[in-house]
């Protein structure tokens, strides 16, 4: 486009200068026609033929002088033209002051402003560029929230609270609502009495029998301390799910309020603690020092229900238990009711099932969420 601007004004300057050649041409003969019209005295048209002689020769001298500008303003049209050609084939960037063949032109009643072109829009700039993701649109119809609520535990144990936080990214609209991408992570905690039997009880009844000069017999592992005690558990789900698919309803969004459900691939990390609540060998055991080494030994959280962790490891502050890694589906649902453009309030609902058996859960939980 900037070469055949450049030409157009190039050869309107060529035809002005070869227009006000042939004007004068024309003038000149126009006068000699005029003049060899009328009669003249003999003197007066010697006189005249001489000044004649002498204009027509200052005339043709202008017309050569003409001539030879318009060929050397011709070559120089045909080099800018060659270095317009090469300019253009090597800039992408639109020039300043030219419009574009995309670019709309205002027509204007002011000649000096007619040419301006109209600055393209965002949209048609998005398709020569990357788009910025704030500066241009702003919200991007993500979600950040917590997740504070009461949970059932897995593996028969009582119910406990939850709490954790989630992250909504917008993957693609559809029809009546929105697709999202969803990571969640939350843990929750439950406290369970329970009784368990412990086998390293029944070899130090053994043991003491033993000491104690008691004949040996099958009730030597049940006696002196009792075998099963009442133990309170401790425990801790760590719910991780990096992969969930939300779809959110908007069609309802004229009531601010928004139902979705929900599904994904989790992972769970299962923490148990058990403790003895009323074990004191001091019942069963008449010796003051045994009774003392006694639960030093067997009073404390255990290690899979059957015997506490070593004093020293108990005194250095370590975690005792046991766990494991499942993997497992986490499924839901629930509703957001939108507060200002920017927070709602909700509530959730999930269900998981995990590997083993009586791995089956369930969550309900209030979420404050912001959007961005």
């Amino acid at each position: 486009m900037l070469r055949i601007t450049v030409s157009i004004v190039l050869r309107s300057m060529l035809c002005v200068l070869m227009l006000t050649t042939v004007q004068a041409q024309t003038k000149t003969t126009g006068a000699d026609e005029l003049n060899a019209k009328e009669p003249r005295a003999p003197a007066v048209v010697r006189s005249e033929g001489l000044e004649k002689s002498s204009s027509v020769e200052a005339l043709e001298s202008r017309i050569r002088a003409h001539q030879l500008e318009i060929a050397e303003l011709t070559e120089r049209i045909k080099q800018l033209e060659s270095l317009v050609g090469t300019f253009t084939a090597t800039r992408s960037v639109p020039v300043p002051g030219l419009a574009q063949p995309d670019t709309p032109v205002v027509a204007s009643a002011n000649p000096s402003t007619a040419s301006l072109p109209v600055p393209p829009s965002s949209s048609r700039g998005s398709q020569r560029a990357p788009r910025e993701l704030l500066p241009d649109i702003g919200q991007i119809g993500a979600e950040i929230g917590l997740m504070v609520g009461v949970s059932q535990n897995p593996f028969q144990a009582d119910q406990g609270f939850l709490a954790g936080g989630f992250i909504d990214l917008p993957l693609k609209q559809l029809p009546g609502g929105k697709l999202s991408y969803e990571i969640m992570v939350n843990v929750q905690r439950g406290i369970t009495n329970t009784t368990t039997t412990s086998g390293v009880v029944a070899l130090v009844n053994s043991a003491l029998n033993s000491a104690l000069g008691t004949p040996p017999s099958v009730n030597n592992l049940l006696g002196p301390l009792p075998v099963t005690n009442k133990v309170k558990e401790r425990m801790t789900v760590l719910t991780v799910v990096p992969a969930a698919f939300k779809y959110t309803v908007t069609s309802l969004d004229r009531y601010n309020f928004r139902p979705y459900v929900v599904a994904g691939l989790g992972t769970y990390v299962t923490l148990t603690t058990q403790r003895t609540i009323d074990f004191d060998a001091h019942k069963y055991i008449s010796d003051p020092g045994i009774a003392n080494l006694v639960n030093s030994l067997l009073n404390g959280p255990q290690v899979a229900g059957l015997a506490p962790a070593a004093p020293e490891l108990r005194a250095r502050g370590l975690a005792a238990g046991q766990g494991d890694l499942r993997f497992g589906l986490n499924v839901g649902g629930g509703a957001e009711f939108r507060l200002t453009p920017k927070f709602s309030i909700g509530i959730d609902y999930r269900f998981n099932r995990i590997e083993g058996t009586n791995s089956t859960f369930s969550s309900f939980a209030a979420k404050p969420t912001i959007h961005f």
